[in-house]
């Protein structure tokens, strides 16, 4: 029903265009594969079960990269926030306490390539990774690709540091760690210091051999 009903919703918005809708996995994965889609709004949960939403959105970016997904949660779902980044979602919303002109803005943020959360949730996925394991430069195309001093701030940044405690440690001024960071961002291909600490891990991880869960 709300697929449904939010279908009809952005029929009636301007510069909306709905190709697909989809409520188990096999119709999502059939949409991607059949259709141009920009942006997907995925539920944490489809008919296929618990978590279905989340095992569809990794493998929506398998399938097709250029998708970007936004995971609808409610707010009962916090425990799903870091979940959702990590399956490869660009934003997650909360259905329950926002109107549709946000969701609006939300999709338009993400198809120019932003990342959507609130300041709590970014804060969550950024705990998250803080306690994860420390990470380590070791790949031969990121070697090349970041200079040394860079790479040290993305391991800094990957320990959840600020701007100026980076300073502080590596001996520079903030504004200078500022312009360190849009540097990596565009070698990178990355716009937020949220989307650089999960490249960091992600690159660790994907260093370390392939983890799949299901």
């Amino acid at each position: 029903m709300l697929c449904q009903l939010l279908s009809e919703a952005f029929k009636r918005k301007r510069g909306f265009s709905v190709v697909a809708r989809a409520v188990n996995l096999k119709q999502a994965f059939d949409a991607v594969n059949n259709n141009l889609i920009d942006v997907a709004l995925v539920g944490a949960h489809l008919q296929d079960g618990r978590n279905s939403g989340l095992r569809a959105v990794q493998q929506i970016r398998g399938l097709q990269p250029n998708v970007r997904s936004i995971v609808l949660l409610e707010r009962s779902e916090r425990s799903f926030i870091v979940e959702s980044f990590r399956a490869g979602a660009k934003g997650i919303f909360f259905r329950s306490e926002s109107d549709f002109d946000v969701l609006c803005k939300c999709i338009v943020r993400i198809h120019q390539g932003q990342v959507w959360a609130g300041s709590a949730e970014l804060e969550q996925v950024v705990e998250a990774l803080v306690r994860s394991s420390p990470f380590e430069w070791t790949g031969s195309g990121i070697q090349k690709l970041l200079t040394e001093q860079e790479r040290k701030i993305v391991r800094l940044v990957s320990k959840g540091l600020s701007n100026r405690a980076i300073a502080t440690q590596l001996g520079l001024s903030g504004h200078t760690i500022k312009n360190y960071l849009l540097k990596i961002f565009d070698k990178l291909g990355i716009s937020n210091r949220v989307e650089l600490a999960m490249y960091a891990v992600s690159s660790q991880e994907n260093n370390q051999g392939p983890t799949i869960g299901h």
